[in-house]
């Protein structure tokens, strides 16, 4: 009997989880940062859930345009005195995965997609994010097998992104005076 899914369709199937809920964190650090950069705008988006506000709604919309990365720095910057070394890992690990995801070599022929950093700058973040064990033989510049269909690695992730939404946003939420689904 055939698996519901073959590795490499489940690779893929949790590579795509991973980057929408990659996707829905940006989201979240964007409110974060718009709600405490702007706390004049907080009553008017806490008393209507069912509305949001044009002022809010006109910088929500310009923080949709931003790269993740360009999101986190300004998130990482504007609540660096609330962030825990561990949100702050995870957030950067974060970061790397979902670029990594963005520009894998992708074949619907192996169970594990391909990512090569495009610079040694960026190969010294993503290993220092990782801290992978070394390889012999391995690649140089460093080729970096990305295994999202082995359940400890897709389990990982998704503790990482659950810890962030539930315990780090939660609580600079509520640090601003706003409900957490509000934002989420």
């Amino acid at each position: 009997m055939k698996e519901l899914m073959d590795r490499p369709e489940q690779a893929m199937a949790n590579a795509g989880l991973i980057f929408i809920f990659t996707v829905w964190l940006q989201g979240q650090m964007s409110d974060l940062v718009i709600l405490k950069k702007n706390p004049d705008l907080v009553a008017d988006f806490v008393a209507n859930p069912a509305k949001i506000p044009t002022p809010y709604h006109d910088l929500r919309v310009s923080y949709w345009e931003r790269q993740f990365g360009d999101v986190m720095k300004e998130f990482v910057e504007a609540f660096s005195d609330q962030l825990t070394e561990q949100e702050l890992n995870e957030i950067d690990e974060i970061f790397h995965v979902r670029n990594m995801i963005g520009h894998a070599h992708v074949s619907v022929g192996r169970d594990y997609m391909l990512y090569r950093p495009g610079s040694s700058r960026k190969e010294k973040e993503i290993l220092s994010a990782f801290n992978p064990e070394p390889v012999a033989d391995q690649a140089n510049p460093v080729m970096i097998k990305l295994s999202f269909w082995r359940p400890e690695v897709f389990n990982s992730l998704s503790d990482k992104i659950g810890r962030l939404d539930q315990v780090c946003f939660a609580k600079l939420a509520g640090v601003l005076g706003v409900p957490h689904g509000r934002i989420r």
